[in-house]
């Protein structure tokens, strides 16, 4: 919303709203077919002040991705703690992005999206969605190595693979469904591992 004559201004506040409007329309239209101008639209600021927070539209999207990043960890961080053994904490990781792919518009993984559309450039969307696939891996490893899996390195590849591969093909089918498929294919890793 834009600030009305006498509102005090908030620059924290400004930022969040430019980065919530920015994901948003990044995530439903893709991050090259927006310009900065729909941006300062959908966050009723102007083109001046998110050039004078993110400094471009390069800066702008690594920071979405970045907040995006802080908050999906955070996300799956805690549905973790809220598990039991290893194995009930890896299901409790697919448990929850099942309910995120029966969200109403869900689109897939805002990381994985960014990075295909950076078309093999090494930029930050690339950058961030390999650290991102490196956080589903040291978290699924750390989780077989509590389980006293034989092979956690191997096992968390194949998990991400599974996760990511449902992420994908569930947005593009229009699936929420996928998200129990994955979980079944988890358990049977998990059994062998």
């Amino acid at each position: 919303m834009p600030v009305k004559a006498g509102e005090r201004l908030d620059p924290e506040a400004t930022r969040a709203r430019i980065l919530a409007a920015a994901s948003d329309v990044f995530l439903r239209r893709g991050i090259h077919a927006v310009g900065i101008n729909e941006v300062a639209e959908a966050a009723g600021a102007s083109k001046l002040t998110i050039y004078r927070n993110f400094g471009s539209k390069e800066g702008l999207v690594e920071a979405v991705l970045t907040d995006r990043t802080r908050r999906v960890r955070a996300w799956h961080e805690q549905a973790v703690e809220q598990g039991g053994s290893g194995r009930e904490r890896i299901l409790a990781v697919f448990d929850l992005v099942a309910t995120w792919y029966a969200e109403a518009g869900f689109r897939g993984c805002a990381m994985m999206n960014a990075a295909t559309e950076d078309r093999g450039h090494d930029g930050a969307p690339r950058r961030l969605a390999q650290d991102h696939l490196n956080f589903y891996r040291d978290l699924f490893g750390r989780l077989l190595t509590e389980a006293g899996a034989r092979d956690p390195a191997t096992t968390a590849r194949q998990l991400v693979v599974v996760l990511e591969g449902a992420t994908v093909i569930s947005a593009v089918d229009r699936d929420p469904g996928l998200g129990a498929e994955a979980r079944v294919i988890v358990e049977t890793l998990l059994d062998a591992a």
